[in-house]
């Protein structure tokens, strides 16, 4: 008897336990169940980026350079030397997952389309040089509660008139001013109360006013003014006053400061 007990009790452990509900099959899925074809770890495509997948395409063809996240999203797009055009303005602006844009000596680029862009959720850095701005595209971006880095260089047409609501944004950092007609009169007026780290002023007409002003710029780390009619005196007076900046004027400095005028100005996005 007792051996019989043994060999019933050694055959049911090589049977699956019985599972009326079902319950203890669904733990092992069948080959042809979609859980067998995901791989642990995957990063799938998310809704936004199927959304965005063809505007992404054409883009790209066009000529752009579109980088995506690991879900495929949009979170930098560029152009350089070239229009943007009407239609492909259209699908920039409706990538709402990007983060930056930068558009290099694009001639069609004008307010429209900047205030199109303001509307991106996400954007932190904007770079619109060579184009057609006025100083009406800085009422659109200064209703913008994301934007970290505005770099509006090489446009003439640009005074830096309205840029006082972005100024006083806590996210705004940075700002690329060279080569525009930004003058004393505005600067003058720039409210000194403001979370500015730097400042690109290169190749612009300002003076010791502006010098002045921007020397109560209390967060401002590094200042270029290469070029400008700041007479050396008034940039030893502004260092002198906040030694925590680094002023540059393209004059050699004690302890010797590397030409940082390209720098300054980041470098041009490299095409794909």
């Amino acid at each position: 008897m007792l051996v019989s007990c043994v060999l019933v009790l050694a055959g049911g452990c090589e049977t699956d336990p019985v599972d009326p509900g079902g319950v203890g099959r669904s733990t092992r899925p069948s080959e042809t169940s979609p859980a067998a074809e995901v791989v642990v770890g995957e990063l799938l495509p998310s809704q936004a980026a199927r959304r965005q997948a063809a505007a992404i395409e054409s883009l790209r063809e066009a000529g752009w350079t579109v980088e995506t996240n690991g879900f495929e999203e949009a979170v930098v797009a560029s152009l350089e030397d070239g229009p943007v055009g009407a239609e492909n303005g259209v699908k920039l602006a409706g990538l709402e997952t990007l983060e930056q844009v930068r558009l290099w000596n694009c001639p069609d680029v004008d307010d429209s389309l900047v205030g199109r862009l303001a509307g991106l959720p996400k954007l932190r850095v904007l770079a619109v040089r060579g184009g057609k701005l006025t100083d009406g595209c800085f009422e659109s971006l200064a209703r913008m509660g994301t934007l970290e880095s505005l770099n509006v260089g090489d446009t003439p047409g640009l005074t830096g008139q309205g840029l006082d609501r972005l100024l006083t944004s806590d996210r705004f950092k940075r700002l690329y001013l060279d080569r525009t007609g930004v003058t004393d009169n505005v600067v003058t007026g720039w409210p000194v109360e403001n979370e500015l780290e730097m400042l690109n002023v290169n190749h612009t007409g300002l003076g010791p006013a502006a010098a002045g002003s921007l020397s109560k710029f209390e967060t401002l780390r590094s200042a270029f003014v290469v070029g400008t009619k700041i007479p050396p005196e008034a940039v030893a007076k502004w260092r002198t006053a906040r030694p925590s900046c680094l002023v540059y004027d393209g004059r050699e400095r004690p302890g010797g400061v590397e030409d940082a005028d390209s720098k300054a100005t980041r470098s041009r996005p490299g095409s794909r």
